[in-house]
């Protein structure tokens, strides 16, 4: 299929921009000149443009909310947000860059100016973790129109992934959650969102203690207020966040578990994507962590997927080589000793792979999880790979986000009880 940019990684980016336009993160006219003034592979060139796309969309969002033009303003916020959070996307080589947390203030600060203005109430809350850290999360509710009647609302808690923010992933949930009666929660937790770029927290391995939180907070804190069916709880995530979904789904508290395209081991999957010499000799110990290092850096000088993907991991991981990066992926697996992580899962769960996915086969990692499930009864779990662009085929369901929607809303409402029909919504 024809391409936008030639190269893989900066092609794909673009997609996943130009994908959140059903739900108002992006205008196609928008993209296709932001695409046009960007030199496939600059770095610095992609910043600059979808940074002053941004300003643009801003700029209109602000002339429409001083005209009282709700809708028009709210678009206009929520894809100024999304322009700004991609702006600073391939800056992560350098962490230490100070626009990368400006940008995504100014992304945080357009989407709280765009949600005001949803046809919904949105909260934004603060929860407690550990040590005085708190965690940024959002809850959505749904309009008195959109809900199931009278009951009690069904609710998803939405974990990020390992390059995601807060801000992107209502396109992925409370976009096609509230409209469908479902509450939605969402927060960044360490290592994504502000959490890493301002508080400086790296991404922990162990994501059921901080889904844990979460639900303490949800079930004590929001249930009781807001009407929440703690009893109708989904967790759900897309990417490293379908994996992390898992481990939080090990939680009797969760009574569902979407998992987006998830890993099943992160450190087979950058295995596989290097020469087998190379990892085995280093793995092995023949080759040491300053040959393995010197080799990538080497490597990534000309190569700016591979630079930006090391880069970024040791920002996230919080190391300072490539080895440290991939003794860091060794500790986010399935594998849990001599068992699987995944045998510690009671609530039925979806789980998914794309097909041209450059990261996560479903051979070795959405059809691993789904057979791992083997306590799990064929009514509870379901395996959905999707092939080709139009069908969820690639990584997170990037250009697919109707279909995503459709296929998980589908699934739930079955989970949950929920029978909608011409008279109603349920």
């Amino acid at each position: 299929m024809r391409q936008v940019f030639s190269s893989a990684l900066f092609d794909f980016e673009f997609l996943r921009v130009l994908g959140a336009a059903p739900y108002h993160g992006a205008e196609i006219g928008e993209c296709l000149e932001a695409a046009s003034r960007i030199r496939d592979g600059d770095a610095e060139g992609w910043y600059r443009v979808w940074l002053d796309m941004g300003h643009r969309a801003m700029a209109l969002a602000d002339e429409a909310h001083a005209r009282h033009d709700k809708t028009a303003a709210c678009w206009a916020y929520l894809r100024a947000s999304n322009y700004f959070r991609a702006s600073e996307f391939f800056l992560h080589c350098a962490p230490n860059d100070d626009r990368i947390l400006a940008a995504a203030q100014e992304s945080v600060g357009a989407f709280d100016k765009g949600w005001v203005l949803l046809d919904a109430t949105v909260r934004s809350v603060a929860i407690p973790l550990e040590k005085n850290q708190e965690l940024p999360g959002r809850l959505y509710l749904p309009a008195t129109h959109q809900r199931l009647g009278a009951d009690k609302l069904p609710v998803i808690l939405q974990t990020g992934g390992f390059d995601s923010t807060q801000e992107e992933l209502y396109y992925y949930g409370a976009a096609g959650a509230l409209p469908r009666g479902y509450a939605v929660l969402s927060f960044d937790g360490p290592g994504q969102g502000l959490p890493l770029r301002r508080d400086k927290l790296h991404l922990r391995p162990d994501w059921e203690v901080i889904t844990g939180k979460v639900v303490d907070y949800l079930i004590h804190e929001l249930a009781p207020e807001h009407g929440l069916d703690v009893s109708r709880l989904a967790l759900y995530g897309a990417s490293l966040g379908g994996y992390l979904a898992l481990r939080g789904a090990a939680d009797p508290r969760i009574k569902a578990c979407v998992s987006i395209d998830g890993p099943y081991d992160l450190f087979q999957v950058a295995h596989s994507r290097m020469p087998t010499w190379f990892i085995n000799g280093w793995l092995s110990g023949w080759l040491s962590d300053g040959f393995f290092n010197m080799v990538v850096d080497r490597l990534a000088a000309t190569n700016f997927q591979l630079r930006w993907e090391f880069g970024h991991s040791k920002w996230v991981f919080g190391v300072d080589s490539p080895a440290e990066v991939m003794r860091a992926m060794k500790r986010f697996s399935l594998e849990d000793g001599k068992t699987q992580y995944l045998s510690r899962l009671r609530c039925p769960t979806l789980v998914t792979g794309p097909a041209e996915s450059f990261y996560f086969t479903p051979a070795q990692n959405a059809e691993k999880i789904f057979d791992g499930l083997t306590q799990l009864g064929p009514a509870e779990k379901e395996l959905w790979i999707g092939k080709g662009k139009s069908t969820g085929g690639l990584q997170a369901k990037i250009g697919s986000l109707a279909l995503l929607h459709h296929k998980v809303f589908t699934w739930l409402d079955g989970q949950f009880g929920i029978k909608r029909s011409n008279a109603g919504r349920a």
